[in-house]
């Protein structure tokens, strides 16, 4: 089947019988506005109206959209919201986020700031670790030493205990002498298995793999690509898990082809 394209020409006509016609996307989004309400108290609160327009674009976009399956459900059903609630409703508050939120680094984390980070600044070379594809080995023994790849790992597990905030301190200063030891240090704090197993994991499984994941006996890897996906990883064809049980123990049991491992 050949499509033909074609154009139709519309006729010249003043600034004055000019009409505006929204588009579908604009009739959407004007139809879905939040409007604000202050309160007694001078809390604003927010509500969602969709009129006519609104509620019939949403039906028809609903309609063509995929199910959401019930691991979906239960990702959007968990965690809290924040800050980025009032993103999305056009209208946040850069007062209420500085009212809320007062992050602030310990002495302790401080001082591993400004010593520590800044030691291991010193040891790196950017255009030297491109050149050779790797750090130095006094580099390494040092972020090893120093628990570099353990900081949200807990103490009592022989890691350092940092917060979230205390560890993006670490790598904004690291990433500005070096941005492959930035995520090279990265990985194992953030992709890393060491949160997962801190909040879900056997006591066995703790006491095995968290002080080596701590000292860098273990250095976790991320595999993310595949056969037939890059960087993207919803775009994971091929690759599933099941849980099972064996022996009474339940486990998952993951079936996947990798292209790189980094």
């Amino acid at each position: 089947m050949m499509l033909k394209a074609t154009s139709t020409r519309i006729p010249y006509r003043s600034l004055s019988n000019r009409v505006s016609v929204p588009s579908v996307s604009s009739a959407l989004t004007s139809s879905l506005l939040p409007s604000r309400t202050r309160s007694k108290d001078g809390t604003m609160t927010h509500q969602q109206r969709r009129n006519f327009m609104g509620k019939t674009l949403y039906n028809l976009a609903r309609g063509v959209m995929p199910p959401i399956s019930k691991t979906e459900q239960i990702a959007l059903g968990c965690g809290t919201i924040g800050f980025d609630r009032d993103i999305f409703t056009g209208s946040p508050s850069l007062q209420k986020l500085v009212d809320t939120y007062d992050p602030k680094l310990s002495p302790e984390e401080q001082s591993f700031l400004d010593n520590e980070v800044q030691t291991l600044c010193t040891m790196l070379d950017d255009h030297e670790v491109v050149t050779k594809k790797d750090f130095s080995r006094e580099a390494w023994d040092y972020m090893r030493d120093k628990k570099f790849f353990g900081m949200k790992i807990p103490k009592e597990f022989g890691g350092l205990g940092f917060s979230t905030h205390a560890v993006s301190y670490v790598l904004a200063k690291i990433a500005t002498q070096c941005v492959d030891a930035n995520a090279t240090v990265a990985v194992p704090n953030s992709l890393g298995p060491g949160e997962l197993l801190v909040r879900y994991g056997t006591p066995n499984q703790k006491e095995y793999f968290l002080p080596r994941l701590a000292d860098g006996t273990l250095i976790p890897c991320f595999g993310l690509t595949g056969p037939h996906s890059g960087s993207d990883a919803t775009s994971l064809i091929g690759s599933h898990a099941t849980v099972t049980e064996r022996n009474g123990e339940l486990g998952i049991l993951a079936s996947f082809d990798k292209r790189y491992i980094t």
